[in-house]
């Protein structure tokens, strides 16, 4: 961040980190930094972020209480991948994501500067929101819910389609719920297919290919593997391929008004996918291409190492 005395980051493009405290979350990494205040936390009056989420929240909290996190640190950094990189942890770290999503959505409510406000609080809110995000709550328990039970019919072939190719992981299956928006501070929403349930059979270096069939056609969604846009060290580093020409094919084949977004438009939308077939309005839109088409051109797009 512009004018900070250190930045402590997983972004790519931020400062280096020195060895002893590079991790995949910036949780990760407060969590080292706080195991020697007096080498990595002495001197510094404030923690700050520019953006509000869960592995946000979490390094705010560890910067300013170092010692917060001793006890608890796979429950934090699960919670921080589950949100970071949409991965599930397991139910207890999941619940915390969903616990603090509750959080800024409550901070959201009540200030109009909810984002000042969310950091302000959460080093003194965080004991609790921990205790409390393993308690019974309709939606969490529900959310917990649905994902363990997708991730159970995405292993067994029950109502989707899973298909690989090098590179590629495809899934498809034939529209009931639709599918929601993968807004940070959702805690449930029904779905055909939550997000945090592909991580049961998607590999760490896998782009996910999602079809969903509609009445008019098939919406696609190509993501890559979630964690792409970070600097890790434990989770495997995913060049991002070029997919300019996938996009001029697909276009060159579509017969409707369906645009495809690849890199850097995608990214200017706000989108951690690469190529996605949308409306103008940003909005998922049916294409005319064959899925059996689709998943070879991709496949074949992805082989070719960047």
């Amino acid at each position: 961040m512009s004018g900070a005395e250190r930045t402590y980051s997983h972004w790519r493009g931020a400062p280096a980190l020195p060895d002893a405290l590079r991790a995949d979350t910036s949780t990760g990494i407060l969590l080292k930094a706080g195991q020697e205040p007096q080498r990595w936390l002495a001197g510094l009056e404030w923690a700050c972020n520019d953006h509000v989420d869960a592995d946000g929240l979490l390094a705010v909290a560890l910067a300013c209480q170092p010692g917060l996190g001793r006890a608890q640190q796979a429950l934090l950094i699960g919670a921080a991948e589950a949100g970071d990189f949409t991965a599930y942890p397991g139910a207890a770290a999941y619940r915390l994501l969903l616990r603090l999503n509750q959080y800024i959505r409550s901070c959201c409510a009540r200030s109009a500067d909810w984002q000042a406000a969310a950091y302000r609080d959460i080093p003194a809110a965080l004991p609790e929101l921990i205790r409390t995000s393993g308690e019974a709550d309709d939606e969490r328990d529900a959310q917990v819910r649905l994902v363990e039970e997708t991730q159970a019919r995405l292993r067994t072939g029950d109502g989707f389609l899973v298909e690989r190719a090098e590179r590629l992981l495809s899934i498809g299956w034939r529209r009931r719920l639709g599918q929601g928006s993968d807004a940070f501070n959702v805690v449930h929403q029904r779905e055909d297919l939550p997000l945090h349930a592909i991580a049961a059979i998607a590999r760490a270096d896998e782009f996910q290919l999602l079809a969903m069939a509609t009445p008019s056609g098939t919406v696609y969604q190509l993501d890559a593997p979630r964690h792409s846009w970070a600097e890790t060290v434990e989770l495997p580093h995913v060049p991002w391929p070029d997919l300019s020409d996938l996009r001029d094919r697909l276009n060159a084949e579509e017969t409707g008004p369906v645009r495809w977004l690849a890199r850097p438009e995608a990214s200017q939308a706000g989108f951690v996918c690469l190529l996605a077939s949308t409306s103008p309005a940003g909005q998922p839109e049916a294409s005319c291409i064959p899925p059996e088409r689709l998943r070879s051109a991709c496949a074949e797009a992805l082989a070719k190492r960047p």
